[in-house]
């Protein structure tokens, strides 16, 4: 996993070609030395490509993630500790945007606002937040008929040292879960917009429109479509893993 932050975040910087340079004479050239992974029916270092398109995903989540979970937590407690008309407000409005599918909502914002990354990242964040708020109230009900919540505050311990000793403890491994199937579903949501011409700019390498425009060459040359659909998947994969495992210890 760090290897391949390491490589998009080199991406930024650097990458073995220019990633938008045309050149007919080197089109669909075998992986190479010089060309990692080839080239493209234009001639473009589809390694280079593959690179910068990674940062569309890596902007996304980066968005999502720390919206969502910021606005889910405090929603959570709000939901847990406030007062009953905010509590049951909040809770009946998460459960309400659960029931919205977010490519539907990416859909719909990328045609009022435009399309890019920014839908699809309102669109993540508006869904995502409920999750983490429902989750930690559920945790906070559960966790205050508990013996040992209880007997910390009347030992004095104070509530926000029974959050920190007791909660926290038992609602990272959650939120991590979370955390890790919303960074995967940001990338697949990227990628799919990105296939429908939604995500970002056209003349920008991304996975999901590099998807669309290399589908014709599924058969004869199938390195160009397989190539981004890998890369989705382990970058899915290893985020899913990586922020599950880390967010647990």
């Amino acid at each position: 996993m760090l290897f391949v932050l390491a490589l998009i975040a080199i991406g930024f910087f650097w990458q073995p070609h220019d990633p938008h340079a045309i050149d007919l004479s080197q089109s669909l050239q075998a992986p190479s030395w010089d060309h990692w992974l080839g080239t493209d029916h234009l001639g473009r270092d589809l390694a280079s490509r593959l690179i910068v398109g990674a940062q569309s995903s890596v902007f996304a989540i980066a968005i999502v993630l720390v919206s969502s979970f910021g606005i889910g937590v405090v929603a959570g407690a709000a939901i847990a500790i406030g007062p009953w008309s905010v509590s049951a407000t909040l809770r009946w409005l998460a459960e309400t945007v659960l029931t919205v599918p977010t490519f539907v909502l990416a859909l719909l914002l990328a045609a009022l606002f435009g399309a890019g990354l920014m839908s699809i990242a309102a669109a993540l964040i508006v869904v995502t937040w409920a999750p983490y708020a429902l989750s930690l109230a559920a945790l906070f009900d559960r966790l205050r008929g508990e013996q040992y919540w209880q007997a910390s505050l009347a030992l004095g311990a104070g509530l926000p040292g029974a959050l920190h000793r007791h909660m926290l403890p038992n609602t990272l491994p959650v939120l991590g879960a979370l955390a890790g199937a919303d960074a995967g579903r940001a990338v697949i949501l990227v990628a799919s917009l990105g296939f429908l011409g939604l995500s970002a700019d056209t003349g920008h390498p991304e996975w999901g429109a590099m998807i669309h425009e290399y589908r014709m060459f599924l058969f004869s040359e199938p390195r160009l479509v397989l190539a981004p659909v890998c890369a989705t998947t382990v970058l899915a994969f290893l985020l899913n893993r990586a922020l599950d495992r880390n967010i647990n210890v």
